[in-house]
């Protein structure tokens, strides 16, 4: 069912973030997003929500999405044309923590900061095994799945996508409702089950 299947994504951003992964959980639908984000602050995990709703946050979020154990759910990110860099992007890091600052040796400084611990930061989610990709259900186009999985593993740096789906997925209800059901039957699935 679609409530079991988001207990399993829960269950897998928990252990990631504990790990000290950064997630991006990539969903197909605002309401999706919203959805997920109400299971994640029950479960009492930070996160941020990157949708139409709050896209003049986009930059920032998107900035941080790559630090330790950060988790940012995202809804159709595969079209936003920006790259997540572990530990943090720097420029965006530099620009947000400058701006309104004039003397250029504080500006100076506060970026070799950030510098110094995006560095840091790279190294930790870079052993940690880098960005864990999750899409929480399958869009209509491949290339979008796609492009959501290849956000991880960029540029020669580690990474994972997984996919979870749900028997009551709008695409498997639409697409194949007919064989799910006779295949359900015939091999006696029961709620829960991973294959």
């Amino acid at each position: 069912t679609e409530q079991e299947k988001f207990t399993a994504v829960i269950e897998e951003i928990k252990q990631l973030h504990e790990e000290k992964r950064p997630v991006l959980v990539g969903t197909i639908s605002i309401e999706k997003s919203e959805l997920l984000s109400r299971y994640l602050t029950r479960a009492g995990i930070k996160h941020h929500v990157l949708n139409a709703k709050n896209h003049e946050k986009e930059a920032e979020i998107v900035a941080m999405a790559g630090q330790p154990g950060q988790v940012t759910i995202s809804t159709n990110m595969a079209g936003r044309g920006t790259d997540i860099k572990l530990g943090g992007n720097i420029e965006m890091l530099v620009k947000a923590s400058t701006e309104g600052v004039e003397d250029e040796a504080q500006r100076e400084s506060v970026e070799q900061n950030i510098r110094a611990i995006v560095e840091e930061h790279h190294e930790e989610v870079h052993k940690a095994g880098g960005l864990y990709v999750i899409g929480t259900e399958r869009h209509e186009s491949r290339r979008v799945d796609n492009q959501l999985r290849g956000r991880s593993g960029r540029q020669g740096d580690p990474g994972n996508s997984r996919f979870f789906l749900s028997l009551e997925d709008d695409l498997i209800r639409i697409f194949a409702s007919d064989r799910i059901g006779a295949m359900k039957q015939k091999r006696g699935l029961k709620g829960g089950r991973a294959s």
